[in-house]
C-alpha cells in the first residue's frame, strides 16, 4: 500500500513533478501556490474580470475561469485585454 507520508508526526513533502504554468511553477520544491476558479458567467466579461481582480487581490496566484465552449473560449481573449487594461501586466495566461 502507497502512503501519502511516511511519518504521521513528521512533516515531510514528497517529491513530485515540476509543472510550468503561465510561468508559475508548482510542484516538486516549489511553495504550495493559492489559486481558484471563477463563478461568473464567462461571456460576462466585466464581472469576470472583477471577481477575478478580487481574487487576486485577496492573494490567489492563479485564477481558472472555465471555457466550456468555442464562444466562452473566444471571450477569454476580451477578458485577458481588460485584465491588462486594468494595470494586470504581470499576469500570464495560458
Amino acid at each position: 500500500m502507497q502512503y501519502y507520508s511516511e511519518s504521521l508526526t513528521a512533516y515531510k513533502r514528497l517529491k513530485t513533478k515540476e509543472v510550468n504554468i503561465g510561468g508559475l511553477l508548482l510542484g516538486n520544491n516549489h511553495p504550495v501556490r493559492i489559486q481558484t476558479m471563477t463563478t461568473t458567467n464567462t461571456m460576462d466579461t466585466i464581472a469576470t474580470v472583477e471577481q477575478s481582480i478580487r481574487c487576486i487581490e485577496a492573494g490567489a496566484e492563479m485564477v481558472r475561469i472555465t471555457a466550456p465552449s468555442k464562444l466562452e473560449a473566444e471571450n477569454l481573449l476580451h477578458i485577458k485585454n481588460e485584465l491588462r487594461n486594468r494595470g494586470l501586466q504581470h499576469a500570464t495566461y495560458s
